[in-house]
């Protein structure tokens, strides 16, 4: 099986045995359900259940054999486009109702009094946790470092940025002062007034005691720490309502002796 070919068809929305049904089925051109089993290297059961979902999905279709046995034959690849349509109308529909399940799901939802951390390595997981922040019910307080951070994370911190604002979430950073920050700063909110009152920064110079890249978000009741040196790499949450209002304090006592930036 052509293990790129596999990939991409699992990038596609199939699950890890339908892909390999899927392209069984298509090296084959039609079978039963044995003989597609053997060749994605599942058992016939496994087969069977994988053959008849592909049906629903409307990629494969079956038949009866002169031997009354069951023939399965897969659809033309293009049907794979419909399939992810439907996927899609599917997806924007669960999306238009989810709104008035949460409220329900949220009060049934049991927060511990102990903290609850939670750790995530690798680019793409550290920004799912740190996209967290988009769902805050208050304003949220940042403490930033940009040199070195904005390298790897300046698409997702631009993209932050405009779903932030349109969610009306309001954010205050402290950010260490450097020509990457003001570059960054002034390459998002230079000149935009409306998401200046949205977004305030003020500014601390570098103390070169002091080893820091990455950022620290505090909202509601959670911490996201994003910790940006290559050596490190590593993104954590801590919920607890306790830690978060004690950094709230420490942010706002901070605050007041940031300088504004002047423009």
């Amino acid at each position: 099986m052509d293990q790129k070919l596999f990939q991409q068809i699992k990038g596609l929305g199939l699950q890890d045995n339908e892909a390999k049904i899927y392209l069984a089925l298509l090296e084959l051109g039609q079978g039963t359900v044995t003989q597609i089993s053997q060749r994605a290297k599942l058992n016939r059961t496994t087969g069977y259940d994988v053959l008849e979902r592909l049906g629903i999905y409307g990629l494969v279709h079956r038949s009866m054999s002169g031997k009354g046995k069951r023939v399965y034959a897969a659809e033309s690849p293009t049907r794979l486009k419909q399939f992810l349509k439907q996927k899609k109308k599917q997806i924007e529909k669960n999306l238009e109702e989810i709104d008035s399940v949460l409220p329900d799901l949220q009060s049934l939802h049991k927060t511990q009094l102990k903290p609850i951390i939670k750790f995530a390595e690798g680019q793409k997981a550290m920004e799912e946790l740190y996209l967290n922040m988009l769902d805050s019910k208050s304003a949220v307080y940042s403490i930033l470092n940009l040199e070195g951070f904005a390298d790897n994370f300046d698409e997702m911190g631009r993209s932050q940025s405009e779903e932030r604002f349109k969610r009306g979430i309001n954010q205050k950073v402290i950010s260490l002062k450097s020509k990457d920050a003001l570059t960054w700063y002034n390459k998002t909110y230079g000149g935009k007034k409306d998401r200046q009152k949205n977004t305030e920064y003020r500014w601390i110079d570098k103390d070169e005691r002091y080893s820091t890249a990455g950022e620290v978000v505090i909202f509601d009741d959670k911490v996201i720490g994003i910790l940006s040196q290559p050596e490190e790499s590593v993104a954590f949450e801590i919920q607890g309502q306790t830690f978060a209002d004690f950094l709230k304090i420490v942010f706002e006592m901070a605050w007041d002796k940031a300088g504004e930036k002047k423009e």
